[in-house]
């Protein structure tokens, strides 16, 4: 319902609701004033005859009665006149026949004579107190009825006139006081569609016209603030282009390969460095293409991936090319906020793979060639191994003070018993020369026998075979030892021979018999049904005796040398297996290594050993002898009943 409908309405409302008021009591006026005037002239007729009619009433001078009777039936608007005696018996009547033929009953108001159109009254006849008898008048409303329907009507036209007059002019004024207001609607509207700016039309002062006014400022402050916003929309878009424009230029200016991937894995941006790297055309990296189709081309220049969740068999089979690109659409579909990868490529470069899962779950993958790295890392390890030589005599220099002492043992047994076979031959002989002298006088056999006695030739002859035979194990082990101090301490090469692995083991467990002897017992397990296999002894020598010198410091955090029951355990074991290898293994019973540094044991230069005691190089060097030299495999595992084992695995090859 539009305003100007409800102005018009309610104007309409209002006039009608007045202009019922105003009919209903001017019709009641009319009603109420007509209706005492036809009581009143009713009853001055009926006392006027009442008045007219005493004397010919007392007298009971009917013909008079008739006469004055007929004369007031004939005056305007009296239905019938009717004169009674005392007792109630007509003396005189005339009128309507109908009117007198009905029972008299006075009325005692309008409204009971406007049922039957006539007002009944009656006046008494009556001289000073005494009544003589009663006039009664019948006297008609019909022209009162008439009178108040063409009232009533009159003013129902006077009503429906002044209404439709109401409405025309509502209308009108409806018309003047909402045009106003049509132009606020239609102005609205356009600033509402974007038109601002757009002032209407200002007619007069009243309340309307001010807030058209103020509509108008509106209007105006809202275009001032547009172009505001417009201008400003217009400086960060520019600001975000020229920020786009140096970050797309950074990317490709960066000596990496990166690629922004949405999160329904459409391709936002590749660098020229990632499709470098992966040798990619600008047709497959192309904005809004799927970047699956991007990794199934990579797929078909990789080697080799290394990734956390891949799992890559002991065999040195490479990945096919279907296992591969299910791996790397697996590693790329991981949900994970980083992730890490190394792929080798078909030309030979190394490089690591990082995507990072941003909050809206596109991702942002960076691909550095980490090839030089690698080639460093290869020149440190050979590195370490030209300080293998250096360790090696730092290693000898630690054992120096056990290997003189172990030396310096059989050396001084061996040196009493040369002593006392020198003493005994030099007695011998003195016994012989003094025999043959006494043999040439007369009593030689009594001689003989004292001279026996006397140099205790019985003793001679039990102790001079043992003391020869102790001085040979002495020589023997000193000989043993020096040769395996000889084998360990030569200068280091890179040939390999033919190599017995159980006199290598033998080696090192003699050389290193100082530092564990006093710390634990050493149980050697040897199968002397080795093959001999083509390797480097110098370096296993060196693997060995470095894993023994290890398991040694291990067992004496916890029992120390000062103890006179020795605990520790120390196990070398040697076997063949069914794949033409060799499995070597050095177990204790030391404390085991803490979970925390596991995957660090094999780094370069870490050490737990106090500063001074340890170069963080041995077990580096043991893996990078075994796994790099001799393509072979060192594993790490902690025992059931704590402590530690070493797992050596070396392949079984034969000179050509």
């Amino acid at each position: 319902m539009s305003f100007r409908l409800k102005t018009v309405l309610g104007i309409a409302a209002i006039e009608i609701l007045l202009l019922a008021v105003l009919v209903l009591s001017g019709l009641y006026y009319i009603q109420t004033s007509n209706e005492e005037r036809i009581s009143r002239e009713a009853h001055t007729a009926a006392d006027l005859l009442a008045t007219m009619t005493t004397d010919a009433t007392v007298a009971l001078d009917l013909a008079t009665l008739d006469e004055l009777v007929q004369q007031a039936a004939r005056n305007p608007g009296i239905v019938y006149a009717r004169i009674r005696s005392a007792e109630g018996q007509v003396l005189s009547e005339n009128g309507v026949p109908a009117a007198l033929a009905r029972d008299f009953k006075e009325d005692s108001s309008t409204e009971s004579a406007l049922e039957d159109t006539v007002l009944d009254v009656a006046a008494k006849i009556r001289i000073g107190d005494h009544i003589f008898g009663q006039v009664e008048i019948g006297l008609s409303t019909e022209e009162l009825s008439a009178t108040l329907k063409q009232a009533r009507d009159w003013m129902l036209s006077i009503a429906a006139t002044e209404i439709v007059l109401v409405a025309i002019f509502g209308l009108i004024l409806g018309q003047i006081l909402t045009r106003q207001l049509v132009r606020l609607q239609t102005a609205a509207h356009r600033v509402a569609s974007g038109d601002f700016g757009f002032q209407t039309v200002v007619y007069g002062k009243d309340e309307l016209a001010q807030t058209a006014s103020s509509f108008n400022e509106m209007s105006n402050a809202l275009s001032s603030y547009k172009q505001k916003f417009e201008e400003a929309l217009e400086r960060a878009e520019d600001k975000r282009a020229k920020a786009e424009s140096r970050l797309y230029a950074a990317i490709e200016a960066l000596p990496l390969g990166i690629a922004l991937v949405d999160s329904e894995d459409r391709i936002l941006h590749v660098n020229q460095g990632y499709r470098q790297l992966h040798q990619l055309s600008d047709a497959t990296t192309a904005e809004g293409q799927n970047f699956e189709a991007v990794i199934a081309e990579q797929s078909g220049h990789i080697l080799e991936l290394s990734h956390a969740a891949t799992s890559i068999p002991d065999s040195d089979s490479a990945l096919s090319t279907t296992d591969m690109l299910a791996a790397r659409l697996h590693i790329h579909r991981s949900q994970a906020p980083y992730e890490t990868s190394e792929v080798k490529l078909a030309n030979g470069r190394i490089i690591l793979s990082t995507q990072q899962r941003t909050p809206d779950s596109s991702l942002i993958l960076v691909d550095t060639d980490v090839s030089e790295l690698h080639e460093s890392a290869e020149r440190t390890r050979r590195l370490e191994a030209n300080l293998l030589q250096k360790q090696k005599l730092e290693s000898l220099g630690t054992l120096a003070g056990g290997v003189a002492h172990e030396i310096n043992t059989p050396a001084q047994f061996v040196n009493d018993n040369l002593r006392f076979l020198q003493e005994a031959i030099a007695d011998l002989f003195t016994y012989a020369k003094t025999l043959a002298d006494d043999l040439s006088g007369t009593d030689k056999s009594d001689n003989l026998a004292v001279y026996h006695q006397q140099y205790d030739i019985d003793f001679l002859e039990e102790e001079l075979p043992t003391s020869i035979r102790q001085a040979l194990e002495g020589t023997t082990r000193i000989r043993d030892i020096v040769s395996a101090v000889q084998t360990y301490a030569r200068p280091e090469d890179t040939m390999q021979t033919d190599v017995n692995i159980n006199a290598t083991i033998r080696n090192a467990i003699a050389i290193t018999e100082s530092e564990w002897k006093c710390v634990a017992s050493l149980d050697e397990d040897l199968d002397e049904t080795l093959p001999q296999t083509v390797a480097n002894s110098g370096q296993l020598g060196q693997v060995i005796v470095n894993l023994i010198v290890n398991a040694t410091d291990a067992i004496s955090e916890i029992w120390k040398p000062s103890e006179s029951d020795v605990q520790g355990r120390i196990g070398v074991r040697s076997r063949a297996d069914k794949n033409s290898g060799i499995w070597i293994e050095v177990s204790d019973n030391g404390p085991g290594i803490p979970p925390e540094i596991r995957d660090r044991i094999f780094d370069p230069f870490f050490t737990t050993k106090e500063v001074g005691k340890g170069t963080g190089q041995g077990l580096s060097l043991c893996q990078s002898i075994i796994c790099d030299t001799h393509k072979g495999k060192l594993i790490v595992e902690d025992k059931a009943d704590g402590g530690t084992k070493i797992r050596i695995w070396l392949p079984v090859s034969e000179t050509g």
